[in-house]
């Protein structure tokens, strides 16, 4: 077990060589830095891009328009039988009435509209049955079992909303950023390893008599090791902190703009979700960096 006066020590040994070597250093930080910016750019358009596809799938729905006059009790007997279907996730019943209002609500600033409707003798809507899939693809099948059930001679029309072609689309992009990613993050990552690598490498060669000397007096293999492994620390704190400076814009400004483009708030985009994402920098960074080190020591230290 190290004391605090071997550990405070390592650390400033860890420290020494990271500033001594500043060039080499550069190097593998900014490095680091490339393959986090990318990581996190890509997780982050992974996450956008789910979010549409799930928010698109919520607004998927038929809209089934019953015939004017039909009496609500025969309605809600209608809604029971569709609930009834195993492909059918949910039904909710919209009245003439409340249709009428909520139409009335959303078009308040349009007097126009106002005052024609103010002009019509009855309410021209009808009483609406929403009805929601379990699943994308049963939509078809379930459109062709309301307009064609027992109970399709009280169906006026019905409205069947297909968004399935920008799902798809969606979701082909999301694939490719899922493939497209995982090969930038696997090639970035070996270089990082590698430029890290021989920058520890070059290191312990300079030092390899005071590491023969501690050897010799009989120091252990993690108190040699110790003063790498903190200047691995040091290049993944180094190159998360300016990577997560590099992302407060896309946080503050572009997400905002993607959450008012979909017209709801992104879950990815808020200060925890900001928090989380530079923990996982850097223990990506953490990761990277302490595999280099300890390949390094393994390699030309022979521990």
């Amino acid at each position: 077990m190290l004391d605090s006066i071997s550990f405070i020590r390592i650390i400033k040994t860890g420290f020494s060589n990271f500033t001594r070597n500043w060039l080499l250093s550069a190097a593998a930080v900014m490095v680091m830095i490339i393959t986090l910016v990318i990581f996190a750019i890509l997780a982050i358009l992974f996450n956008v891009a789910n979010y549409s596809v799930k928010t698109i799938e919520q607004r998927v729905d038929i809209s089934v328009y019953m015939k004017k006059g039909l009496a609500e009790d025969r309605i809600l007997d209608i809604k029971r039988a569709l609930e009834g279907d195993p492909l059918v996730k949910e039904v909710s019943y919209i009245s003439a009435q409340a249709a009428l209002e909520d139409f009335k609500a959303r078009h308040r600033g349009n007097n126009q509209i106002i005052s024609a409707l103010n002009e019509v003798d009855e309410n021209p809507l009808l009483s609406t049955l929403r009805v929601k899939a379990k699943n994308l693809e049963d939509y078809p099948k379930v459109a062709e079992n309301v307009s064609s059930g027992a109970y399709a001679a009280f169906i006026e029309k019905l409205n069947y909303n297909d968004n399935r072609a920008v799902i798809d689309r969606l979701a082909k992009i999301l694939k490719v950023i899922v493939s497209l990613g995982l090969g930038l993050v696997a090639i970035f990552s070996a270089i990082a390893i590698l430029v890290m690598f021989n920058t520890l490498r070059l290191t312990i060669y300079n030092r390899r008599e005071e590491v023969e000397i501690m050897r010799l007096v009989g120091a252990t293999n993690w108190y040699i090791r110790g003063p790498f492994l903190a200047e691995s620390v040091m290049y993944s704190l180094s190159a998360t902190i300016i990577t997560s400076l590099l992302l407060v814009p896309i946080y503050t400004r572009v997400l905002p703009k993607i959450t008012e483009f979909i017209g709801s708030s992104l879950p990815q985009s808020g200060l925890l979700a900001y928090a989380l994402m530079v923990l996982s920098l850097f223990f990506s960074a953490m990761v990277l960096s302490v595999i280099s080190t300890l390949l390094a020591i393994r390699k030309y230290l022979r521990i």
